[in-house]
C-alpha cells in the first residue's frame, strides 16, 4: 500500500471513530453516513452521486440493522449485492453490513470494475446520431486526407463515449496498449472508460512528464484533462 493511500485510510478510520461517537448523541444510526461517503470518496465525486441515488446515503434501519433493499439481496449504502459479494468482502476483512466495510469493498468494486456495479444509478448516454448511407457515385473518385484521431472531450473512469474508442486507439498506436486481446486491444477498441485504460493512461502520462503520482480529483493523473488531451493529440496516428 502507497504512503498516500495509508495516510488517506489512517484519515478514514480516524473520521469514522469521531463519527461513530457522533452518532450515539443523534436519533438516527444513518446520522453520519452522508459525512462519510462524501469523506471516503472525495477523490471519486462520482462514488458520492452514486451513494446518493441508491439510497439517499443509508446504511441503517431506524433500529440499527443493516439497511436492505425490498427484495432483501443488496446491502448498505451502496446496496452491495450480499449473496455475490460478502465472502469475498469477509476475505479483505470488509463488513459490507457496517458503513466502514461498505465503502471499502465499494472502493475496491470501483478499482476493478469502475462504476459498472452502479450502472442504474450513471446518467444515461446519448446515443450517437444515425448515418446517413453510402450513395455510391459513377463518377471518379476524388482522394482524401485520412481523419485524424483527435480528443476533444475530458474523460475519466466509468464513462462511456465514443471519444474513449479514440482514446483507446491513440493509446495502442503509440506503445501505451490497453491490453494484449480482448476489449480495448489493438483493433477491438471500445467506447468504455475502464481500470485497463486508466492504467494504461498514467504510464502515457508518467513518460511524458505530464503527471505521475496522486489521483484523477486532485492531480488528474488517470484522467484526460486539457494537458493530457494535448499530449494525446500530438501523437502520430
Amino acid at each position: 500500500m502507497s504512503v498516500n493511500k495509508k495516510i488517506k485510510l489512517l484519515f478514514f478510520l480516524m473520521f469514522m471513530i469521531f463519527a461513530y461517537r457522533q452518532s450515539f448523541a443523534q436519533t438516527t444510526p444513518n446520522s453520519v453516513v452522508e459525512g462519510a461517503v462524501k469523506f471516503y470518496f472525495s477523490d471519486i465525486p462520482i462514488m458520492i452521486d452514486i451513494a446518493k441515488c441508491e439510497t439517499n446515503f443509508r446504511q441503517y434501519n431506524d433500529d440499527g440493522s443493516a439497511y436492505y433493499d425490498a427484495s432483501h439481496t443488496y446491502v448498505g449504502v451502496f446496496q452491495i449485492a450480499e449473496d455475490i459479494h460478502s465472502a469475498k468482502a469477509a476475505s479483505m476483512g470488509f463488513d459490507i453490513k457496517t458503513i466502514d466495510g461498505n465503502l471499502q469493498y465499494a472502493r475496491y468494486l470501483y478499482n476493478t470494475s469502475g462504476t459498472n456495479p452502479w450502472k442504474g444509478c450513471l446518467p444515461k448516454q446519448t446515443p450517437p446520431p444515425t448515418t446517413t448511407p453510402t450513395v455510391v457515385s459513377t463518377t471518379p473518385a476524388i482522394s482524401t486526407p485520412q481523419t485524424s484521431l483527435t480528443i476533444t472531450a475530458n474523460l475519466r473512469i466509468g464513462m462511456t463515449n465514443p471519444q474513449i474508442l479514440v482514446l483507446q486507439q491513440l493509446l495502442n498506436k503509440n506503445g501505451f496498449k490497453i491490453t494484449e486481446s480482448g476489449p480495448g486491444s489493438p483493433g477491438s477498441e471500445t467506447n468504455f472508460f475502464g481500470s485497463l485504460t486508466r492504467l494504461a493512461l498514467q504510464r502515457f502520462q508518467c513518460a511524458k512528464a505530464i503527471v505521475c503520482t496522486g489521483s484523477e480529483a486532485n492531480t488528474g493523473y488517470g484522467r484526460v484533462g486539457p494537458k493530457t488531451k494535448a499530449a494525446l493529440n500530438a501523437l502520430p496516428n
